[in-house]
């Protein structure tokens, strides 16, 4: 018996969620919203409270700044079951923040990396990871200082008889590379949406783009958002 089902590592941010049919002016031009929410932000982070909402044990490992975000971050996720012995805090970087506009059907996003982009392979406890079932890994694209260490973390993974799961989020640089052959052909489970799928494989429609991930990684979940549509390559 493992001590978790799931050990999710990515980045750690709060989200700050604006609602209103407003849109930002500068010049100084003050505008009223309809409402603020501060709450748990990060792909990884959603990702690690849904599962422990779902009844599976979970822990959590990323970087964090010594702050009141951090430790906000910290308590909510505590507060959703989810362990958070694996979280590196570092008193010298700011724990990340992203700024979300949302009105109607759409929104903007405005992110501070802070911490995110700082999680070392150093930093990770393997002991921890020893102690899971299952890897999930989040915001490929992100994690700049792990990056080229993640084949040798999803390595360390299946040495100790985890399966793993990636999901790379979008890339800010919109270079959809940065290693990323070398990790999805270590991943078991790929879990992009369209968007990202299409720009990785460089396909113009959804069931070509399925193939040509099919081809790298043995299950692969296409994220639709209101799409209530599924396909198997």
């Amino acid at each position: 018996m493992k001590d978790f089902e799931v050990v999710v590592v990515g980045e750690f941010n709060a989200d700050l969620i604006l609602r209103g049919d407003v849109t930002p002016d500068f010049k100084q031009v003050e505008k009223l919203i309809d409402d603020a929410t501060l709450t748990v932000g990060s792909s990884s982070a959603i990702f690690a409270c849904g599962a422990a909402r779902l009844g599976l044990r979970t822990t959590f490992i990323g970087k964090t700044g010594d702050d009141e975000l951090g430790q906000f971050m910290r308590r909510e996720l505590t507060a959703r079951g989810v362990d958070t012995t694996g979280l590196v805090a570092d008193p010298a970087i700011k724990t990340g923040l992203s700024v979300i506009l949302s009105r109607g059907e759409d929104r903007a996003i405005l992110t501070y990396p802070g911490s995110i982009p700082l999680l070392r392979y150093a930093e990770i406890d393997l002991a921890l990871l020893a102690r899971a079932r299952h890897l999930h890994l989040g915001s490929y694209f992100l994690l700049d200082a792990l990056r080229p260490d993640i084949p040798a973390l999803f390595d360390a993974a299946h040495a100790r008889g985890l399966t793993v799961s990636l999901d790379t989020n979008y890339d800010p640089t919109e270079k959809w590379d940065g290693g990323l052959a070398e990790a999805l052909r270590r991943a078991d489970i790929f879990l992009p949406n369209e968007t990202e799928l299409r720009a990785m494989t460089h396909a113009s429609g959804l069931d070509a783009a399925l193939t040509a991930a099919a081809a790298r990684v043995p299950t692969v979940a296409v994220k639709l958002g209101g799409d209530d549509v599924a396909r198997t390559p």
